[in-house]
């Protein structure tokens, strides 16, 4: 079964000074690559109420869910997303910000979420995890008892949980356009 994918699309984007995921780059913005990559997927996208709209149209196969409360941090708007993910059903994380997901990358970080595998994600050579980071029901404890902020890392990195990772060596699983540099170049 796949996972139900969770992609975090409401932050507030202060280093940028505008809605990075519904911003176009060139032709595309981030979260119509995303749209792309995942294709039929089960996917949530979690954005602010100002971007509902834009974001129904960029990813017309996800369910669009509104997190009034961005300043609360992204394991809050995970935790937002997942109030429409059954408990018992695998779901995974992505961010908004990714424009070169691809679907052979979700697929290989898939095919690790199996037996008793309750984290699998993409790493580089070097062990830098990337994403998506997807998870087993039996992490579902883990994960809705992570408080406010940017802890996901926490439940990634649970020692009660059984990971699985596989060496991506694009930029598929990294590049996260975080600051006005990066977006450039990634433009350009």
């Amino acid at each position: 079964m796949r996972a139900h994918y969770v992609v975090l699309a409401a932050g507030e984007s202060a280093r940028m000074g505008f809605d990075k995921p519904v911003s176009r780059l060139g032709a595309t913005a981030p979260l119509e690559h995303i749209a792309r990559a995942l294709g039929e997927r089960r996917a949530i996208v979690v954005i602010p109420t100002r971007l509902q709209a834009v974001a129904s149209e960029m990813m017309p196969q996800a369910i669009v869910v509104v997190n009034d409360e961005p300043q609360r941090g992204m394991t809050h708007s995970f935790h937002v997303g997942l109030r429409v993910v059954d408990p018992d059903e695998p779901f995974g994380v992505l961010l908004g910000d990714m424009p070169a997901m691809t679907p052979v990358t979700l697929e290989r970080t898939e095919a690790l979420l199996a037996g008793g595998v309750d984290v699998a994600f993409p790493v580089r050579a070097d062990g830098t995890p990337g994403h998506p980071v997807l998870f087993s029901p039996r992490a579902r404890p883990i994960v809705d008892s992570l408080p406010d902020g940017d802890t996901l890392r926490r439940a990634r990195d649970d020692a009660s949980l059984v990971r699985a990772t596989w060496t991506c060596t694009d930029a598929s699983a990294f590049l996260d356009l975080d600051v006005p540099e990066q977006w450039e170049a990634f433009h350009a």
